[in-house]
């Protein structure tokens, strides 16, 4: 071999051997990196947590309706029109600022004639019925507000010409707020119980690895007042606001170690 090509392959073995060092330490750390990847898989504490807050609400809704029955449509749509205007009028003239008042709901029916069994003639018309209903909100008030001012309410409606009451139902009106406390309590609880997990098992919590939010639900305790009949024995009733509890549930996993 003449002295020319020594050189030459001597110059392609550093060359191979230059490419090859970097290509098989890269593939090595590569197999390192997956192999530290599984084991802090396999060294995982997946645990739930629950979070709960009661709180007082703070805002109420309630449905009144002015419901009237008469022999002609447009008896029936005078007399409700008249009676709700003076109901929207009597709780305007409250002076409570956070009070909204809305028309939800208008109808009128027509009142067939009863009919004997086995009579298949068509019913006749003997009357209509028509009724307006309104939702009434108070938003963003203290529980003292609610209690007064909720009584109030009812009985000026019903005092009124409304006839009809729904239930009283009790809301917070910033809910986000509430759900981001029950997130914090649901995480902190995710931590207590993993630290008991980890030490039933004789092992220790070494850090948060992931985390997520399951669900959420917010339960309100309410008033519930359906009247239809013999409203005046109902006025100057007490409206007190129940607590309301706001749940939330995370799923946690921690890293841990022997």
């Amino acid at each position: 071999m003449t002295n020319t090509t020594k050189l030459f392959a001597l110059l392609a073995t550093c060359v191979i051997s230059a490419v090859s060092a970097p290509a098989l330490a890269v593939g090595g750390a590569g197999t390192q990196a997956a192999n530290v990847e599984n084991a802090a898989a396999s060294r995982l504490l997946t645990v739930a947590g629950h979070g709960e807050v009661m709180l007082n609400p703070d805002s109420l809704r309630t449905s009144i309706s002015i419901r009237v029955r008469a022999e002609t449509l447009a008896q029936a749509r005078a007399e409700a029109g008249s009676k709700t205007r003076a109901v929207i009028a009597a709780l305007e003239g409250l002076g409570i600022q956070a009070l909204q008042v809305r028309t939800v709901e208008i109808a009128v029916t027509p009142i067939p004639e009863r009919q004997r069994p086995g009579d298949d003639t068509p019913p006749r018309i003997i009357g209509y019925e028509a009724e307006s209903r309104l939702s009434v909100a108070l938003r963003d008030v203290t529980v003292k507000e609610l209690r007064a001012h909720g009584s109030r309410i009812l009985d000026t409606a019903l005092a009124a010409g409304a006839n009809v009451v729904g239930g009283v139902d009790f809301f917070l009106s910033k809910p986000r707020e509430a759900h981001r406390l029950a997130l914090a309590a649901a995480v902190r609880d995710a931590r207590e119980n993993a630290k008991v997990v980890a030490g039933a098992a004789n092992v220790t919590v070494s850090g948060l690895r992931t985390i997520k939010t399951v669900a959420a639900e917010s339960y309100g305790y309410a008033q519930k007042a359906m009247m239809a009949d013999a409203v005046e024995t109902v006025t100057g009733f007490p409206v007190e606001p129940g607590e309301i509890r706001v749940t939330t549930q995370v799923t946690a996993s921690f890293l841990f170690t022997k």
